[in-house]
């Protein structure tokens, strides 16, 4: 448990780097509305770090917290502490191996090869928890699904999704071969919306700067593309991700 010490503070401070919320198992969640997801879907608490003055500013807000460890701060030592440049007064500090899962169960799962924008990982994670897709694999190579942006950008989702942390993403997706088909995101593909099936698929979405690799086009069952119409060179991964999301729903 977290206490007002110095310490800890200093355990919570390291939480901004990936390493350090590996070795403890644990991440920062900013704002109040992602930290009240997180209390109400019930993952490990430690603490939950609030502004001096906080408090009595949001009646429902203050009741949930009146069950957690809360840590109240001065705004100088808060503001350390948040990674926006207006925070909202309250950073959680949970644990993240409850969000791990070690085996998938949905129809349909999205895999994420080489993201490295945390918004657009986060924003992936909340419309997949919009359309009732429960569980995501993220490959080696994307930005930590912990990393503070990420979860402020999952605006609460990432409490309700289960993660797949691959170590080596093409093994992962050879062994998916077995119960899913392999659907990759690209630009020269089959109309996505000729996916919407009852079949289970895994659809992997990439880095749109560099796509797929050769690996993982390799292991494709197909290939799907969201036609279009203008002059852009192409949609964001999160973009792409929530236009299939709502085809597939």
């Amino acid at each position: 448990m977290f206490t007002n010490s110095t310490t800890d503070f200093n355990r919570a401070l390291s939480l901004k780097q990936r390493k350090a919320r590996q070795e403890s198992g644990l991440f920062l969640a900013e704002g109040r509305k992602v930290v009240a997801e997180g209390l109400e879907a019930g993952c490990p608490c430690r603490a939950v770090y609030v502004r001096e003055g906080f408090f009595g500013q949001h009646e429902e807000t203050d009741a949930l917290l009146s069950a957690a460890n809360t840590l109240v701060l001065g705004e100088r030592e808060f503001n350390r502490l948040a990674d926006t440049e207006q925070p909202q007064g309250l950073i959680g500090v949970f644990e993240w191996s409850g969000l791990l899962c070690s085996s998938l169960t949905a129809r349909f799962v999205p895999v994420l090869f080489d993201v490295a924008d945390p918004r657009n990982l986060g924003n992936i994670v909340r419309s997949a928890d919009w359309f009732g897709f429960s569980e995501i694999v993220v490959g080696e190579t994307c930005v930590d699904p912990f990393n503070g942006k990420a979860v402020r950008s999952s605006m609460g989702s990432i409490f309700r999704t289960r993660f797949v942390l691959s170590d080596d993403l093409v093994a992962s997706l050879t062994a998916l071969k077995e119960r899913y088909r392999i659907v990759v995101a690209d630009l020269d593909g089959e109309d996505y919306r000729a996916f919407k099936t009852g079949a289970t698929a895994a659809i992997v979405f990439s880095n749109e700067a560099r796509g797929p690799s050769p690996e993982i086009l390799a292991l494709a069952d197909a290939i799907a593309t969201i036609p279009g119409a203008g002059r852009a060179e192409s949609l964001s991964v999160a973009t792409a991700a929530a236009v299939m999301f709502a085809a597939l729903f």
